[in-house]
């Protein structure tokens, strides 16, 4: 495929109400540590997104948006296309975001004191919205063996007859895991035996690396679809967070029934004007603008790894087979996580995700997000360099 995007031009976030770039001095004490935490990109999202928003903002009217079938029939085709997966048609409810959603699903489900499965180190506001709705975490935790995280599918078993949901995260996040058709059906009968709703975070389903490719565990089987509720968003995918528009997939007609009577009496059924805007386009026109960036991340990411193999033998990273976050392991240093992350940002002059809040098996990792320009992946791994080998000296 010919490159028609140039990703290595740098786009000015500072000023751009940007989570990533607000405040560096404030969350720092620095502005120049180089922010490579919140998972969204530097990159600017596709230019027929961008000039769809631009044509309905000189419309100049902004009044109640209605969904028509076009929204939902271009998220049954680009799962189909990407996926090989066919909703049942009238499965899908639009929703402003995954974490929310997973909040409701967890609220209309479960009771307080139910116990919830997570698979740890996992994306952080998992273990936070179970406990602020008073559920129990069951954290089964991932094994890393080789350089690999693997699934400890006893310990998953003992918890699953406690537990009355499971939020599976694949791809996985932080660790770049994609899990593999046999784990995901075995994870699947386990909750089926023991009747676990399986509440499916697939956000990252977009960035598989070397050949990969994403299987929706709903789509497995008709068991195993009636036993799951499917989140996913165009959001990552796209680089459009900010429009605050995803979806649920459920296609046990029991289970939709009940998530939606339990989201409409607080009156969560309309969405963003300009977020279904670009879901719509974005899935029905820019999927090279999808490929070739995903091209340009995995050359970030093959970067990334040489350079830490090479340069700084004493941190070893994480091969990701998903997303566009390096989990680094900083253990051979020595420090405690508070002070892992004040040498990263007064140090390295990096700003990254402390490992710690995944979960204590995170403990003297860190998160990097290399959803960025290449040139400034390099000289954010050249200060890391620089850091570790005054560091040991």
């Amino acid at each position: 495929m010919a490159k028609k995007i140039n990703f290595d031009k740098v786009v000015n976030r500072i000023g751009s109400d940007s989570m990533k770039f607000a405040n560096l001095q404030e969350r720092y004490g620095n502005e120049d540590v180089i922010p490579m935490w919140v998972a969204d990109m530097d990159f600017k999202s596709c230019k027929k997104i961008i000039k769809a928003l631009e044509n309905r903002a000189k419309e100049g009217v902004f009044g109640y948006p209605y969904n028509d079938e076009s929204i939902y029939n271009s998220i049954y085709e680009w799962q189909k296309r990407r996926y090989g997966w066919s909703i049942k048609k009238g499965s899908i409810s639009l929703a402003s975001g995954v974490v929310n959603s997973i909040a409701f699903i967890v609220q209309a489900f479960t009771k307080e004191k139910d116990s919830i499965i997570i698979q740890t180190p996992v994306y952080h506001p998992f273990a936070r919205l179970i406990k602020e709705n008073d559920r129990k975490v069951s954290a089964n935790s991932l094994v890393l063996k080789d350089g690999k995280y693997k699934i400890d599918f006893k310990d998953f078993e003992k918890r699953a007859k406690e537990a009355k949901a499971f939020i599976l995260c694949n791809p996985h996040n932080p660790t770049g895991r994609v899990f593999s058709k046999e784990e995901l059906l075995k994870l699947a009968q386990i909750c089926i035996d023991n009747d676990v709703l399986i509440i499916s975070d697939e956000i990252h389903s977009d960035f598989l690396y070397d050949g990969l490719k994403h299987i929706p565990i709903a789509s497995l089987s008709k068991h195993i679809s009636k036993q799951t509720i499917t989140v996913n968003a165009p959001s990552k995918s796209f680089n459009i967070a900010g429009l605050m528009t995803s979806y649920v997939i459920i296609e046990n007609k029991k289970l939709e029934d009940k998530y939606k009577k339990y989201i409409k009496k607080f009156e969560l059924m309309d969405n963003n004007i300009f977020g279904t805007l670009a879901l719509k386009t974005a899935y029905n026109g820019c999927e090279e603008w999808m490929d070739e960036m995903v091209a340009y991340l995995q050359k970030n990411r093959d970067f990334a790894l040489e350079f830490i193999k090479d340069e700084i033998p004493l941190v070893d990273v994480i091969k990701p087979e998903a997303t566009y976050l390096l989990w680094i392991d900083f253990r051979k240093l020595g420090l405690t996580p508070s002070k892992l992350e004040k040498f990263l940002i007064t140090k390295a002059k990096i700003g990254l995700n402390n490992g710690i809040i995944y979960g204590k098996e995170g403990a003297g990792f860190a998160r990097l997000n290399f959803g960025t320009q290449n040139d400034v992946l390099k000289t954010a791994l050249k200060n890391l360099k620089k850091a570790i080998n005054e560091f040991i000296v």
